[in-house]
């Protein structure tokens, strides 16, 4: 009997140490079913997050208005667009075409004035040191309009103002190797017949700037600077700009009048033919010469320009060379 009753304790036991276990067992499934869910979860919330900031911090890369602009290199971008020299007034950049035909279109007012030098800019120099030996206008039944100067092949050959190099190349056009420059205020200058060209297009250069050496290339009979100063492709008398004899500018700024260009530069449709300003004279020009007295400040190119010839000519006439020094009161033939 008491045996009976120990066994039907001892299986009770059993039986609610058994509950217990499993109960401990379910509540320890539910406990590791919850933190692998905690893990999973912090898992996928830590791989959302690291998502989330690189491609915040990606944004944050590729956001330009947080970048700091080097403004050199910015202005340099905007130079190369719009910083030309007068690209306003040309509205291009042509490395070829030497004279543009642009007059027509461009200057559309009576008159225009031009700054030939400002305060900040290096003045003017001669292009190179040597006589006049022919002017602008007519000669040999064929228009110049430029003004040539004597050199000697080799002489070093400089911008007259500050600019931006357009073209440096050879021309068979007549001109041989040729440089453009073009000048802030719109103006042009050429330099032809060089023997070397020491420029590119492009090159910035300024006042005295050596650009190449004299020469005799192209439609050229003998050494010396073809000199031009031309304005939307049109030319110019550099003698109305330039005092030869100082080698200086005659004034700080010029007026163009539209209908100077008609009247005075355009070779092509004036009547009255210049056929004085020729290198040669003839024998008969010679038999028929006049004679003058010099004066007070006198120049073989004063006395040349005052009675419709050349430096040449007069020099031919009288047996003189170019550098000839005169003195008051000397007579010579014109």
């Amino acid at each position: 009997m008491f045996y009976n009753i120990k066994n039907i304790i001892l299986v009770v036991l059993l039986v609610v140490f058994s509950g217990l276990s499993v109960q401990a067992g379910s509540i320890e499934d539910k406990k590791r079913k919850k933190n692998t869910k905690k893990k999973t979860a912090n898992y996928h919330s830590k791989n959302y997050k690291s998502k989330y900031y690189s491609a915040k911090k990606t944004i944050k890369k590729d956001d330009t208005t947080r970048v700091v602009i080097n403004p050199d290199i910015f202005m340099d971008s905007v130079d190369s667009l719009l910083m030309f020299p007068s690209h306003d007034l040309y509205g291009n950049w042509d490395t070829t075409l030497i004279h543009p035909n642009l007059f027509e279109k461009q200057f559309t007012a009576d008159s225009t004035s031009i700054y030939l030098l400002d305060d900040w800019s290096c003045g003017f120099t001669m292009p190179c040191k040597g006589l006049i030996t022919s002017e602008f206008g007519w000669r040999r039944k064929r228009p110049h309009f430029g003004t040539d100067i004597d050199l000697e092949t080799g002489d070093t050959v400089v911008a007259s103002f500050d600019g931006k190099v357009r073209i440096a190349t050879f021309n068979y056009g007549g001109y041989g190797n040729v440089v453009v420059i073009r000048h802030n205020n719109g103006l042009e200058t050429v330099y032809g017949h060089l023997s070397k060209l020491l420029v590119n297009p492009g090159d910035e250069v300024t006042s005295g700037t050596i650009i190449g050496l004299g020469g005799n290339t192209g439609r050229s009979y003998g050494s010396h600077l073809h000199y031009e100063i031309r304005f939307l492709g049109k030319p110019i008398d550099s003698e109305d700009i330039i005092d030869y004899d100082k080698g200086e500018i005659k004034n700080s700024a010029l007026v163009l009048y539209k209908e100077d260009f008609a009247k005075k530069y355009d070779l092509r449709t004036l009547h009255n033919h210049k056929q004085s300003k020729s290198h040669t004279v003839s024998k008969s020009q010679l038999n028929s010469a006049k004679t003058i007295l010099v004066k007070n400040g006198d120049s073989l190119y004063k006395i040349a320009k005052r009675n419709n010839t050349t430096v040449a000519a007069i020099c031919k006439k009288n047996g003189f060379k170019t550098n000839k020094v005169l003195k008051p009161g000397m007579r010579i033939k014109v």
